[in-house]
């Protein structure tokens, strides 16, 4: 997060518009140009880009069909990007102000509309100031608030975008994860699985209803290091509205935990830097064992299987595994799904069927993995009705499925190529 020059902000203006030009030369169309409104001498970092990021994906989802060219500058000066679009630039306007008022983030976006003759369409309302909610220009002119406080509002609109951001996509993900067919044993599009108290409406119930933990886990993250005790109690608290949510069934209580680690890991990344998965670990270890009697801790006590806790306190490699094969397969989640029943020593698995039932699944996902990828769907469905036959769910490996989803989906977060934490897309 370096300082910019006053020489490096005037050479990406140059820059920019003529950029503009270019683009108004070559296709005589409206230009809509974004880029960010940073106070300081610091103009990029992970969460600015955050919010720059999904803002581009919106407008590059709604202009689809309409945009004629797109230039885009990765600058230490912060994110730019310009659509020449074939439309009405009054539409562009319009979309331009919709976005900037859709979420309190948007008062930190600066999408101008350049028509074709090359005038800039001026804004219908006058931008609000960050700290007052005033008019904006006034209390820049006068500097009426200082540096410091613009700062702190700026620091507060990223970070709010990025936890309900990291909430919004935990739930998808979980909805995503249910939905995956065929998944032996398990709670899918193609039956309920080992389960006669669950379906997937009452997995989309859960999901909305752990909405919250998901965004209070990220927003303790990007606060602090230090925050596993409140974690563990928004944890606790979180189990009880999933229960109230779905009539006393347990339905994503392994989510619960390994979600907010990973969630509080990715708000720590964002805000500080640093490996996600060393972050995770660290909240692991610092948090207290579950109180009371646990699957996990069953087949801990009766086979040595570490369980959820021992997976987080080695960084998730199961998750990690995941992750890796959704990237590895064009985001077909089935390799990952038949890795994990494979390779996962399922605490699930070891309470309804013991050490047989859990290799026995181990057995015949490995033999699924071996065979052709076109026999994969229709082996699976095979292994489900096994599966239910013997009364076997393997919720812990639709845990870490989910969970490498959730990287999958968060990995310019935390993979990016420019350094810890840097959202980096291409």
């Amino acid at each position: 997060m370096d300082e910019i020059s006053l020489q490096q902000i005037l050479d990406v203006r140059e820059a920019r518009a003529l950029a503009q030009r270019r683009l108004l030369a070559e296709y005589r169309r409206p230009l809509l140009c974004f880029t960010m409104n940073i106070a300081g001498p610091v103009k990029r970092y992970p969460l600015s880009d955050l919010a720059f990021r999904t803002a581009e994906e919106a407008l590059d989802r709604r202009l689809e069909r309409q945009i004629l060219a797109k230039s885009r500058t990765d600058a230490a000066t912060g994110l730019e990007c310009i659509w020449a679009c074939d439309a009405p630039a009054p539409a562009l306007k319009a979309l331009a102000m919709e976005l900037e008022t859709a979420r309190p983030v948007g008062r930190l976006y600066d999408l101008d509309v350049i028509d074709a003759a090359g005038e800039k369409l001026s804004r219908p309302i006058p931008r609000a100031c960050l700290v007052c909610g005033g008019p904006a220009a006034p209390c820049a002119r006068s500097r009426a608030h200082g540096l410091e406080a613009v700062l702190a509002a700026t620091h507060a609109l990223l970070a709010d975008f990025a936890a309900g951001w990291l909430a919004e996509t935990a739930v998808a993900v979980l909805k995503e994860e249910v939905d995956i067919t065929p998944k032996p044993g398990l709670v899918d599009r193609r039956n309920t699985g080992a389960h006669r108290d669950m379906d997937r409406p009452l997995f989309y119930r859960s999901a909305d209803a752990l909405a919250p933990y998901f965004r209070r886990a990220a927003a303790l993250g990007l606060a602090s290091d230090r925050c596993m005790p409140p974690l563990q109690q928004a944890g606790r608290e979180a189990e009880a509205d999933m229960l109230a949510a779905t009539g006393g069934v347990n339905t994503h209580k392994g989510a619960v935990y390994a979600f907010g680690l990973t969630l509080a890991a990715l708000g720590a990344v964002l805000a500080r830097g640093g490996d996600v998965f060393r972050r995770a670990a660290d909240l692991a270890a610092a948090g207290a064992p579950p109180a009371g009697p646990t699957h996990g801790g069953e087949a801990l006590a009766r086979y040595g299987a570490a369980g959820a806790r021992g997976q987080a306190m080695a960084g998730f490699p199961q998750g990690r595994r995941a992750w890796a094969l959704l990237r590895q397969h064009g985001d077909d989640p089935l390799p990952a799904l038949l890795a994990l029943l494979a390779e996962t020593e399922d605490t699930n698995l070891l309470h309804r069927g013991g050490r047989e039932g859990l290799a026995f699944v181990q057995r015949e996902a490995a033999a699924i993995l071996a065979g052709p990828p076109a026999d994969y769907a229709a082996r699976l469905e095979a292994l489900d009705d096994q599966c239910i036959a013997r009364d076997l769910s393997p919720g812990g490996c639709a845990d870490l499925l989910a969970l490498g989803l959730l990287l999958r989906r968060t990995e310019a977060v935390w993979h990016g190529e420019a350094g810890p934490g840097l959202p980096v897309v291409q």
